[in-house]
């Protein structure tokens, strides 16, 4: 078994914590939307631009399950640098995404896609370093060494 310090999980503890100040940062301008526009809680429905934030907050709440499983799972079984660039690429993506839907939601598509491309990664990472340990364990098979035996290293 291999063991893990808090210095090999640092970055994606600090990715975890940026994307947290961005769902608190998403929630403050939900609520500025709300006084902009005359739109008292608990209501969701009003004019177009509240909306559209609200629905820009939403959807990045509805991802953080996602975001949080493939970032921690490429970092633990994959690596924990390459996990936390492709979250730190998720973040940006992300915040873009946000800004774009809040101005005109047709803006929204391309950020998208970003975020989508971020998750991938996270979730290719994943597979990759959990079938190198399950093969590992299980089968005997060392991956990895096989892989980087291929190329001479």
């Amino acid at each position: 078994m291999t063991n893990i310090t808090l210095e090999d999980i640092a970055l994606p503890a600090l990715v975890s914590t940026v994307h947290a100040y961005q769902l608190a940062t998403f929630a403050r301008q939900v609520g500025a939307a709300r006084h902009k526009f005359k739109v008292p809680p608990p209501e969701t429905t009003g004019d177009p631009g509240f909306v559209r934030t609200l629905r820009a907050q939403q959807n990045a709440v509805e991802f953080s399950p996602i975001f949080y499983s493939g970032l921690w799972t490429s970092s633990l079984f994959f690596c924990p640098v390459a996990a936390g660039l492709a979250g730190m690429g998720y973040i940006i993506a992300r915040r873009m995404y946000f800004n774009a839907y809040a101005e005109n939601a047709e803006k929204r598509v391309t950020p998208f896609r970003a975020t989508v491309y971020s998750l991938q990664a996270m979730f290719a990472m994943s597979a990759l370093g959990l079938l190198q340990v399950l093969l590992l364990r299980y089968g005997g098979v060392d991956l990895k060494k096989m892989l980087l035996g291929r190329f001479g290293w």
